[in-house]
């Protein structure tokens, strides 16, 4: 208790209420957010904006020029130079228009025997010609308007890969890819059910361009821009989208690689929350500082830990060159861990302590995706803060506060990914090790064996006879292992009784 007050005086007022406040809510002021929030680009939609025949009006064509454009006219531009990706504009033009005039077009075509080129009211002639310049022969003779469809699926089938092109390498292609094709798209079935789904919520869909998607209305204008459409695309995948910095004008806040923060440090305090990161990892990072000489400028590594914890840890504890400071918490509730509060309040008493004996930090680093230690961080502006986080356990809305508050950040999971199988080995056999060691060899005593035996036959030895036999006989013999993992005496002497 005397340590939690110690603590708490070091703290002004404001700063105690906050931190008496941990949960996934954030703070929703902070004094360094920016007045503006970064401005989304719309590179992305742009570009999936032509690919699926939005009109050319949102991208600025044919009208007045006060008028602001949807879309970038200059990807419009570019990709409208690409044989392959006019194909699928166009194509998505069709499928659109006859999805929702397929009435009217069956009509005319069955009534009127008129085929789909000539109906210009209701079918876009600039679409059927524009793939006939580029070797679609779409019209073909006593074509029915439901085959009509399944050959726009079919045509874009060999077409669509071949504009992967045109997004760049960071994007999951296949989530773009699938925007494209619907479910059974080569059976009149399938377009039916697609074409169903479309004129019952075609204000839903992205300017009312089909698209393979199931709409929502909270979802709103999916093509709004990049920051908006990439993480509803991601989510319709089951899937999350983290890497904000991508889709934003702001100045990119993740990190390439950790050394330029240390650069620019001269003395860093390391904080590690052990429920919040993943053991395997941290170790690789640690291995990768000393290998840089990062470690130099590290005046102490905590490792915030709880009995609920991966094992993996003590393979981190176990490296005599960390400065490594281990704390295991205890939990009043079984349910509730103690490790967030617990690492806090440590992180404050280093830093007091340093600023007290006229050596102060300046730098630290949090190994933790646990959005719980905002707090910690917008209330220590004196310290220069680089988070490390993992993909998977990071919430958006964490995220996006380090971004809009230029807080450094890296992912450890790009960072580490080279290394997985060879450190993932070397931890394991670390611990396949210890529990040999520590649970079943430290049980074994060849003494104790030897005096077992002797008492269950009868018999006795001198202490000079037990040294002889056991260097003779047992020190020759090793372990060895069973391909059902048994462990078996191997180069046993051979007896002749």
């Amino acid at each position: 208790m005397s340590d939690l007050i110690s603590i708490a005086s070091m703290l002004d007022e404001d700063k105690r209420a906050s931190l008496q406040n941990f949960s996934e809510n954030l703070p929703q002021n902070s004094q360094k957010l920016p007045t503006e929030a970064p401005r989304s680009k719309r590179d992305i939609v742009s570009r999936v904006a032509y690919l699926i025949g939005i009109d050319d009006k949102y991208f600025g064509i044919g009208i007045p020029e006060n008028m602001n454009p949807h879309f970038y006219r200059s990807v419009y531009d570019e990709l409208n130079q690409d044989k392959e990706a006019r194909i699928v504009r166009h194509l998505c033009i069709l499928r659109t228009k006859i999805q929702r005039n397929f009435r009217a077009i069956f009509t005319e075509m069955n009534s009127d025997i008129k085929n789909i080129d000539a109906i210009p009211d209701l079918v876009p002639q600039e679409s059927l010609q524009s793939l006939e310049r580029d070797g679609i022969s779409f019209v073909r003779a006593k074509r029915r308007l439901e085959d009509y469809i399944v050959d726009v699926h079919n045509y874009l089938l060999p077409h669509v890969p071949n504009c992967q092109k045109f997004m760049p390498d960071w994007i999951k292609w296949f989530y773009i890819k699938n925007l494209f094709f619907i479910n059974k798209g080569n059976t009149v079935d399938g377009n039916k059910e697609a074409a169903r789904l479309y004129n019952e919520f075609r204000d839903l869909f992205p300017y009312q361009a089909y698209i393979n998607w199931y709409p929502d209305e909270g979802d709103g204008n999916i093509l709004r821009d990049d920051a908006k459409f990439l993480p509803l695309l991601y989510e319709h995948n089951h899937d999350r989208f983290y890497d904000m910095s991508k889709v934003t004008d702001a100045g990119d806040a993740a990190m390439n690689d950790p050394e330029e923060f240390f650069a620019k440090a001269s003395r860093v305090f390391v904080a590690i929350d052990c429920e919040n990161a993943d053991p395997c990892k941290v170790i690789g990072i640690m291995k990768d500082f000393d290998a840089r000489g990062l470690l130099d400028k590290i005046t102490k590594i905590l490792l915030v830990d709880d009995e609920h914890t991966s094992s993996q840890w003590r393979a981190l504890r176990r490296n005599e060159k960390l400065p490594l400071e281990y704390y295991m918490t205890d939990r009043v509730k079984d349910e509730k861990s103690a490790v967030d509060v617990a690492m806090t309040i440590k992180f404050y008493r280093e830093i007091a302590q340093a600023q007290a004996e006229g050596n102060p930090i300046d730098s630290a680093v949090i190994i933790s995706s646990d959005c719980d230690f905002w707090p910690l961080i917008e209330l220590t502006p004196e310290v220069k803060f680089l988070v490390m986080l993992e993909y998977d356990n990071c919430s958006q809305a964490y995220y996006q506060r380090l971004q809009n508050n230029d807080i450094p950040f890296f992912y450890i999971d790009e960072f580490f990914m080279s290394g997985n199988v060879e450190l993932k080995t070397e931890v394991v056999l670390q611990e396949v090790i210890r529990e040999i060691e520590d649970n079943h060899l430290s049980k074994l005593n060849l003494f104790s064996v030897i005096n077992r035996a002797l008492l269950k036959l009868d018999l006795k030895m001198t202490e000079a006879e037990i040294t002889q036999f056991l260097e003779k006989y047992i020190t020759v013999m090793s372990i060895g292992f069973a391909k059902n993992g048994s462990a078996v005496l191997q180069n046993k002497p051979t007896l002749k009784y």
